[in-house]
């Protein structure tokens, strides 16, 4: 047994990552930065050290104590045997939604919003587009109002709808290459009825 993972044991925080079936693990994390003017910025970014039988992967929300995480990358550490993580800390629950078309007893079209996998809601973590992050992404949409980090394997299109705290957003662009096993999506507002 390494010295890092008779430290995980003694002194590491219960983490559980959730997957199907769950798994626990130890973890031992620290802020990442301290460097940057946004607070919330600096509130959500972590690094950190988990068991390596836990087999943490990016893209998975892991749960320690009372917030989410979001676990952006995963790396073995050499040097203690353990996975060395970055994670963010969630701070949105998106709901997808799908728009899916039918026929009703008269054949006509009839447009409802669903989402395959009902009941699917995802952790996620979440900034307000402003006109300082647009000059640094010069990437960004002009209709574009969020942009979020979530799991890739939720499935989300672009023109699918999310749901933030009742506001209806429309994912307007898609990055699956920027994290392995995580999506970042640009939404705007969702007018559509």
């Amino acid at each position: 047994m390494s010295y890092a993972s008779k430290y995980l044991e003694a002194h590491g925080q219960d983490a559980t990552i959730n997957r199907s079936p769950s798994a626990t693990t130890k973890v031992s994390m620290k802020r990442s930065t301290k460097a940057t003017r946004d607070p919330g910025v600096r509130d959500a970014a972590w690094e950190g050290l988990a068991g390596a039988e836990s087999a943490l992967a990016g893209g998975e929300i892991m749960t320690v104590g009372l917030d989410k995480y979001l676990v952006q990358s995963v790396n073995a550490d050499v040097a203690s045997g353990e996975l060395s993580f970055f994670a963010v800390k969630t701070n949105a629950v998106l709901t997808p939604q799908r728009i899916t078309a039918s026929m009703d007893a008269d054949n006509n079209i009839v447009e409802t919003w669903s989402w395959n996998p009902s009941g699917t809601i995802a952790d996620a973590f979440g900034q307000v587009i402003t006109y300082s992050l647009r000059q640094y992404d010069p990437g960004l949409l002009e209709s574009s109002r969020y942009i979020f980090y979530l799991p890739a394997d939720i499935g989300l299109q672009v023109m699918d709808r999310v749901v933030l705290a009742s506001e209806n957003l429309m994912v307007n662009a898609i990055d699956p290459l920027m994290l392995e096993g995580i999506v970042r999506i640009q939404a705007g507002s969702d007018t559509r009825a």
